[in-house]
C-alpha cells in the first residue's frame, strides 16, 4: 500500500521547490517567463538505470554495509563562469546559465570543488519547466575547503543559474567537479519519502518518547550519489563545537556533503510500523560541507567539523557518549533508512562484542543481536547506537537486518566508540583529541542543548593553532578561540600562555562575547628555536568567578623548523582512493609527513602541505589494490605534483605512469636555497634549450649534479677547477630537472627547465 500512495505525496509536497537554504531570497530569474532560457546543455555519458540498480543491489548483498547509493557520479572539471551562457541584464548585472542533461535521470545533484561566491551573488539549481529548484547558495556557503554539494532536483535536465551584481563581476570562482545522475525510479526515490520497509517506525511515534534530544542530533547525509546517517556529538570543553560522527565507509571527504537535520514526520502524522505512509516534514534545515577531523577503518568511524553551527532555531542537540567497553543492556538507534524520514529502532537485548563480517579487528564492534522494534536498512550507515543511558556507544557499519527477515538475521554491527576513542593512535585516527580537548579523561559525558546554557558565568578556551606557514620559520603566529557557554555576556578576560621555557605570557582581551558566541584571538608573534614545543594557555574571567573551570585550559604540541620550507602536494586520484595512502621519509627512513587512505568515491584533488628542512627525501605512494592509481572503465589515470614554495615542481607522477602496482617510490630534494650560496652562485639561462652556465663568485664548488625529479643522476662533476662550468643539455628531453651544487658555503638546489 505504501508504494502506491507515496507518489501522490511526492507531487503534492515537492511539486514546486526543494529548499537548501533557510533564507528566502526569492525565486530564480529563470522562473520569469521573460528571461530566455539556455538551449545548450552539457550531456553526461549514458547511464543504464536498471543496470546501476542491479549493480548496487549486488554490492549491498556482498558487502553487508548500509550505505545507500542512488546515483552515478560523473567526474568533470568545468569552470562555470568561463563555460556558461551569459546574459547582460538591464541594470548591468550578469546572469550565467549552464545547462546539464542526464538522459533518463530521476534526479540530479552536483558537487563543486571550487566554490567562492562574492557578497550578492546567488546560485540556483533550476528546472525551469517544472519550476523545481535548489538554492539559493550565497557567500554564506563559502567555507575553508572551497567545496559545496547541492541537494537533489528531481529532473533529468537542470540549469545552473548564477546571478552576479555588476559591482561583483569577476570576484567569484565556481568549478563544477561532479554531476550525479540519480538512477532510482520515482517509485523508489520520491525524495526517499516512504522508501523504507513497512516495519520501520517513525521517530515521533510512541517508541520515540523520551528520545527527543537524541532525535534532534541525528541528520541524513547526501554524499554525492549516496545517502548515510550521522549525529552531532558533545565534547568536554563546554564549547558548542559542531562535531559530527558517522561511518568511515560512507566516505572521508565531507567538504561537498549536505547534512539534512530534523527531516522527520510530525507527531500525530507518523507511520508506526504499518503500511501507512509517513507524512513529509521540513527538509530545509541543511548544512553544506564539513572538514574531516579523524577517521579509522578498524571501528569504521569518521568525525567531521561542520562548516557552520546548525541554527539554534532548528532545536538541534549534541549527543553524549560512553567510551567504556561495558555492554549496554538496551539498544536504540535513530536513522534514515533508504534515505527516508527519520526512524527509531529498539532491541531490549544486551550488546555483544563482535567484528564486522568476522573479518575486522577482534571486538571492534557492538552487535545488536536481534531488533525487537524496527530495523536498519541501507542509508542507516553511520547512525548512532545508544545505550540505556541515552549515550552514543557506536555508529552503524552494517548487518543483515531488514523488514520481513527472520529474527535470527535481524542483527547489525556498530563500530565501538570505545575503540574509536584511541583509534590508530594519532590525532587524525582517534576521537580523544577532538572530543576531550582539555584532556580530563571522562568515561562518559551527557549531551547538551546549545539553547540552554548550564552555567550563569562560563567562559572557555579552545582550538589552539599555530599557523602552518609559520612552523617553517623562527617567528610563530599562535591563536586561540575563546567562547561563552554561560548566560551572562562576557566583556573582558585574561589569556595566560606559555611555550615551554617561555612562561607567564599574558594577553588582555576586552570585547563583547554573548552566549554561544566564539571569537578567534590572534596572540602576539613569538620567536622559537627549532624543535618540539608545548603550548599551554588558560582563560581567566576578569570580573566574575567562572563557574566551569573544566574548559579554561588548553595544551597543544607542535614542532618548528626554523630554516624549513612548505611543500605542497597536489594528488589526483579519480577512482578507488580508499586504496591509497602516501608517506614522505627522510634519509633515516623517519616519516615526516603522511596522508590517506581517502574516500573511495573521492573525485576532487587532494591538496596537502607540510614543512621540511633542507635535505633529500623519498615520496612513497601506496595502493592496496595493486594497480596504482590507474584508470578503469569509469575513471581517468591519476597523477600528483609536489611543489616548493615558489610553485616549482620538484617531484611528480605523470598519468602515463599511474599503473605502478602496489608502491611508487620516488626520491627528491627540496628546493630550499642557502642564502649565502644563492648570493654567490648564478645559473643561466634558465629555461634553456642547449646549454646552461654555472658561475661561482668567490666560492669554491666541490660537486655538481643534474638529475631528474625522480632522482636519476644524468650529469655529475666532482672535479671543478674553474669558476665557470658550461653544461650541454642538447640531447636531454624537455622537462624539469634538479641541479644540486655542493660548495664550501653549503648546498644549493635549483630547478632547471629544458625547453
Amino acid at each position: 500500500m505504501k508504494k502506491y500512495i507515496k507518489i501522490f505525496f511526492f507531487f503534492f509536497l515537492f511539486g514546486n521547490t526543494i529548499y537548501s537554504q533557510i533564507s528566502n531570497l526569492g525565486d530564480p530569474l529563470l522562473f520569469n517567463s521573460k528571461i530566455e532560457k539556455t538551449k545548450i546543455y552539457y550531456q553526461t555519458p549514458f547511464v543504464d538505470n536498471f543496470q546501476e540498480i542491479k549493480h548496487e543491489q549486488k554490492r549491498q548483498n556482498s558487502s553487508r554495509d548500509k550505505i545507500y547509493r542512488f546515483g552515478k557520479e560523473h567526474t568533470v572539471s568545468i569552470n562555470i563562469f568561463d563555460k556558461a551562457e551569459k546574459t547582460l541584464l538591464p541594470e548591468g548585472d550578469l546572469l550565467y546559465q549552464f545547462g546539464i542533461e542526464c538522459k533518463h535521470a530521476i534526479s540530479i545533484n552536483l558537487q563543486f570543488d571550487k566554490f567562492v561566491l562574492a557578497d550578492g551573488v546567488r546560485l540556483y539549481l533550476v528546472d525551469p519547466i517544472q519550476k523545481k529548484m535548489d538554492g539559493a547558495y550565497t557567500h554564506f556557503n563559502n567555507n575553508p575547503s572551497k567545496m559545496l554539494g547541492t541537494e537533489l532536483v528531481y529532473s533529468d535536465k537542470v540549469i545552473i543559474e548564477v546571478f552576479v551584481p555588476k559591482e561583483k563581476i569577476g570576484y567569484s570562482s565556481l568549478n563544477l567537479s561532479t554531476i550525479v545522475h540519480g538512477y532510482k525510479s520515482l517509485d523508489d526515490m520520491a525524495k526517499a519519502l516512504n522508501s523504507s520497509g513497512s516495519c520501520e517506525i517513525d521517530v515521533n511515534c510512541p517508541l520515540g518518547i523520551g528520545w527527543e534530544n537524541q532525535r534532534n542530533a541525528v541528520a541524513m547525509i547526501v554524499n554525492g550519489g549516496g545517502f548515510c546517517t550521522g549525529s552531532l556529538v558533545n565534547n568536554t570543553s563546554g564549547a558548542i563545537i559542531p562535531y559530527f560522527l558517522s561511518a568511515n565507509h560512507c566516505g572521508t571527504s565531507p567538504g561537498a556533503w549536505v547534512f539534512r537535520f530534523r527531516w522527520e514526520s510530525p507527531t500525530g502524522q507518523t507511520d508506526c510500523g504499518t503500511s501507512a505512509p509517513s507524512v513529509d516534514g521540513p527538509a530545509n534545515m541543511n548544512i553544506n560541507g564539513a572538514t574531516l577531523c579523524a577517521s579509522s577503518a578498524a571501528s569504521d568511524f569518521t568525525l567531521s567539523l561542520l562548516n557552520q553551527k546548525p541554527d539554534l532555531a532548528w532545536g538541534v542537540y549534541y549527543n553524549g557518549w560512553d567510551r567504556t567497553n561495558i555492554p549496554a543492556t538496551q539498544l536504540t538507534s535513530i536513522h534514515h533508512p533508504l534515505g527516508d524520514v527519520k526512524k527509531i529502532s529498539r532491541d531490549n537485548s544486551t550488546a555483544q562484542s563482535s567484528s564486522f563480517n568476522s573479518a575486522g579487528s577482534p571486538d571492534s564492534h557492538w552487535k545488536v543481536p536481534s531488533w525487537d522494534q524496527g530495523v536498519t536498512e541501507p542509508a542507516s550507515s553511520g547512525s548512532p547506537l545508544f545505550n540505556q543511558d541515552h549515550r552514543t556507544i557506536g555508529q552503524l557499519h552494517g548487518g543483515n537486518s531488514g523488514c520481513g527477515f527472520p529474527s535470527s538475521e535481524q542483527n547489525d554491527d556498530y563500530g565501538k566508540f570505545y575503540l574509536s576513542w584511541t583509534g590508530g593512535g594519532t590525532n587524525n585516527t582517534r576521537l580523544s583529541n577532538w572530543l576531550d580537548p582539555i584532556n580530563i579523561g571522562p568515561n562518559f559525558i551527557d549531551g547538551i542543548d546549545p539553547a540552554i546554557p548550564n552555567h550563569k558565568v562560563d567562559g572557555g578556551i579552545s582550538n589552539a593553532q599555530i599557523k602552518k606557514s609559520t612552523l617553517c620559520g623562527g617567528i610563530l603566529s599562535p591563536e586561540v578561540s575563546i567562547y561563552n557557554s554561560g548566560v551572562d555576556t562576557l566583556f573582558s578576560a585574561i589569556i595566560h600562555y606559555s611555550f615551554g621555557g617561555l612562561k607567564d605570557l599574558i594577553y588582555n582581551w576586552e570585547d563583547t562575547l554573548i552566549t554561544n558566541q566564539t571569537k578567534i584571538i590572534p596572540l602576539p608573534t613569538i620567536t622559537l628555536d627549532s624543535g618540539n614545543h608545548i603550548f599551554k594557555a588558560y582563560f581567566t574571567n576578569k570580573t566574575s568567578i567562572d563557574e566551569n573551570p573544566l574548559n579554561d585550559t588548553i595544551t597543544k604540541s607542535f614542532t618548528t623548523i626554523s630554516k624549513g620550507e612548505i611543500l605542497t602536494l597536489n594528488l589526483n586520484i579519480f577512482c578507488y582512493a580508499d586504496e591509497n595512502r602516501w608517506e614522505v621519509l627522510d634519509p633515516n627512513q623517519t616519516i615526516v609527513a603522511s596522508g590517506g587512505p581517502y574516500s573511495g568515491s573521492n573525485t576532487n584533488p587532494i591538496i596537502d602541505s607540510f614543512c621540511v628542512s633542507s635535505n633529500c627525501y623519498t615520496f612513497k605512494l601506496y595502493d592496496s589494490g595493486n594497480d596504482g592509481i590507474a584508470a578503469d572503465n569509469n575513471c581517468l589515470d591519476g597523477y600528483y605534483d609536489l611543489t616548493n614554495s615558489d610553485g616549482t615542481i620538484i617531484n611528480q607522477l605523470l598519468p602515463k605512469n599511474a599503473n605502478f602496482g602496489s608502491l611508487y617510490s620516488s626520491p627528491f630534494c627540496n628546493s630550499l636555497t642557502e642564502t649565502k650560496s644563492d648570493n654567490t652562485i648564478k645559473i643561466y639561462p634558465n629555461p634553456t634549450k642547449t646549454t646552461f652556465t654555472i658561475y661561482s663568485n668567490n666560492v669554491k664548488i666541490n660537486r655538481i649534479e643534474l638529475a631528474t625529479i625522480t632522482g636519476q643522476i644524468l650529469y655529475l662533476n666532482n672535479d671543478i677547477t674553474t669558476v665557470t662550468s658550461i653544461i650541454d643539455v642538447t640531447n636531454f628531453a624537455k622537462g624539469i630537472y634538479l641541479i644540486r651544487i655542493e660548495s664550501e658555503s653549503g648546498i644549493l638546489i635549483k630547478s632547471l627547465f629544458i625547453e
